[in-house]
């Protein structure tokens, strides 16, 4: 195995266990999860919306990565990709629309920014090896 691919293998797996992380502990308390952003959660559609979102999608995913790991690694970075830039463009356009936020979500827009430049870094290494 490429070193290359062992680099992917583990980074895979270790967002892998960042998202199912996070989606296991927001399906077992939603608003621990979320008191961290400020969001008081009310009402049962609320819970149930944090759930699915954080919970099940976050869930998910972690295990798709696992999954990719060993299967897929360049489609399952190609996606890790897509799915990192979607959290760092919202962010991004929080911070331009409604100002800085906490150090809490501070933090989380360097992770994830940097989660986006390795993955991305990833996929194109990949890529070429496999062209």
């Amino acid at each position: 195995m490429k070193v290359i691919n062992k680099v992917s293998l583990g980074f895979l797996l270790l967002m892998g266990l960042a998202f199912a992380k996070v989606g296991f502990e927001a399906l077992i308390d939603p608003q621990a999860v979320l008191a961290n952003v400020g969001i008081d959660l009310n009402n049962s559609s609320a819970h149930s919306s944090m759930r699915a979102v954080y919970g099940g999608m976050h869930l998910v995913f972690g295990l798709f990565c696992f999954w990719a790991a060993f299967k897929m690694q360049k489609e399952g970075l190609g996606l890790l990709v897509l799915y990192t830039l979607g959290f760092v463009l919202g962010r991004l356009s929080g911070v331009i629309v409604d100002g800085v936020p906490n150090a809490f979500v501070s933090q989380w827009l360097m992770t994830e920014s940097i989660s986006l430049a390795i993955a991305l870094f990833l996929f194109i290494k990949l890529r070429k090896q496999s062209a």
